[in-house]
């Protein structure tokens, strides 16, 4: 098993884990995922915490991307979408309780995608 799949099952074992970041972490790994991104603000910083845990992750951007097309434009522009998210709210949501700015940003990169029904209030549902 190579280090960064350890890594990644240490983190599963004591980190916050989402769909999205779980999607990420097995990509990396060249595992089977179920294609799930970031939604909303609160999925992102799941991310982000994977990517705390395990930076070695992010020499695997390209299989991340690779995971589907809102991925590819999600990695495209994750360093702006990051940095948003840090300069708002700050990793694991030490500056602010909420990020509009960032949630409008990934809004705009995630824009509509088929099978994904958007109610308001940043919920939505995934059909598959």
């Amino acid at each position: 098993m190579s280090d960064i799949c350890f890594s990644v099952m240490e983190w599963m074992a004591t980190g916050r884990v989402g769909a999205s970041s779980k999607a990420m972490a097995f990509a990396a790994c060249g595992l089977q995922n179920d294609g799930s991104y970031p939604l909303d603000p609160d999925d992102l910083n799941r991310c982000l915490m994977l990517l705390k845990a395990v930076p070695a992750i992010r020499e695997h951007f390209g299989k991340v991307a690779a995971i589907g097309e809102v991925w590819g434009r999600l990695i495209e522009r994750w360093n702006e979408i990051e940095q948003s998210f840090l300069d708002e709210a700050g990793l694991n949501w030490g500056k602010a309780t909420s990020a509009p700015k960032t949630y409008a940003l990934m809004k705009q990169v995630i824009g509509e995608e088929p099978g994904v029904i958007n109610l308001g209030s940043g919920v939505s549902i995934r059909f598959s």
